[in-house]
């Protein structure tokens, strides 16, 4: 056989052997900051430099409020606008400096309004469009020019519907698929070329299901991998390829009753297959929210017990190591490109 054929497959073979980076490995979790004050079922949107808690409910009461971090300085203050009325366990997405805030509940009033936030101008108005009913505790997930939005519950009774708003006419239609059952408080996160749904609060008890929506074509599908436990009232954000699942509602194995849990999961869109990462949260919580910001997640405040937690909770690899891990790998990917190519390009000389 010619060497230059031994040489190329050798090269591949190293560059298979290479682990890629992973979102697992190498993370830690640690608390950088605090909110101004304890705060839980905040809807929330990362734009720019800027991450942005929409409402939510405080120590005492529902709020209307709105937090701005800025990232780069790592401090959370009021914002400067507020929204029109306290608003807690609606969802939120953002597109170009423009939230849009769905549902939620002003204390034991459940909202069907849909709002436009300007983060740049502060305007804050009400849509003509409107949810079907009043609902609280429904997922959301930015997919091309849309927002798709999902479950939720009204007045007690859980929604399988799916909508679908769109953000250029800023109108709300419903998609012809649905879920399985009715469900609230489910984790959402796009990747994949789709929308993974995971757990959530049924009737009775919690999920352990993942569930994928596919916009272009329509279609849910329940997925045949599960979650290591049922849980819901859980943020999940997509992060280095992969899904993490942050807290949550949870009655893991040997748990009598579901309370909130300090654990992660870690889910691979690529299989399926999920795992509890060996990192735990400063303590358990619930009703966090969660943005993805450069190279870590971003977790804020929750809900423990009774307390509504103040703290910036970042889930990413020490400081450093990110740029570092990385740059290691490109240069070993380099290295086993350039085997093949000094192997032919030898050949090739001794031919002359």
């Amino acid at each position: 056989m010619k060497p230059w054929p031994l040489a190329v497959a050798a090269g591949l073979l190293l560059l298979a052997a290479l682990p890629a980076p992973s979102a697992a490995s190498g993370l830690e979790v640690s608390v950088v900051g605090h909110l101004p004050g304890g705060l839980y079922r905040a809807a929330s949107v990362q734009t720019g430099d800027s991450v942005y808690l929409l409402g939510g409910r405080d120590a005492t009461n529902v709020t209307a409020s709105v937090i701005r971090y800025d990232i780069r300085s790592g401090e959370a203050s009021g914002a400067a606008f507020r929204l029109p009325q306290p608003r807690m366990s609606a969802c939120a997405v953002c597109d170009r400096g423009v939230a849009y805030v769905f549902g939620g509940a002003d204390g034991g009033l459940e909202l069907d309004s849909i709002l436009r936030v300007d983060t740049a101008t502060g305007e804050v108005s009400t849509l003509g469009a409107r949810l079907p009913s009043p609902r609280i505790g429904l997922a959301a997930a930015l997919f091309g020019n849309s927002a798709y939005l999902f479950g939720g519950h009204s007045n007690g009774t859980k929604i399988t519907a799916i909508g679908r708003f769109n953000l250029l006419t800023e109108n709300l239609s419903l998609m012809g698929a649905s879920l399985p059952s009715g469900r609230a408080g489910m984790g959402v996160a796009a990747a994949r070329g789709g929308i993974f749904l995971f757990g959530g609060k049924t009737d009775p008890g919690a999920s352990d299901e993942v569930l994928f929506f596919d916009p272009a074509n329509d279609t849910l599908s329940v997925l045949p991998g599960r979650l290591p436990y049922t849980v819901y009232h859980l943020p999940a954000v997509s992060f280095g390829g992969k899904v993490l699942l942050i807290g949550g509602n949870a009655q893991q194995p040997g748990w009598n009753v579901s309370r909130a849990t300090d654990t992660i999961i870690e889910f691979d869109p690529s299989t399926g297959s999920s795992s509890v990462l060996p990192l735990r949260l400063p303590s358990p919580r619930e009703r966090a929210s969660a943005v993805p910001v450069r190279s870590r997640v971003l977790v804020f405040g929750g809900q423990e017990g009774v307390s509504a937690l103040d703290e910036i909770v970042a889930i990413g690899p020490p400081a450093g190591r990110d740029e570092r891990g990385t740059a290691l790998w490109v240069l070993a990917l380099s290295a086993g490109m350039l085997v093949p190519v000094a192997a032919i390009a030898l050949v090739a000389r001794r031919r002359r």
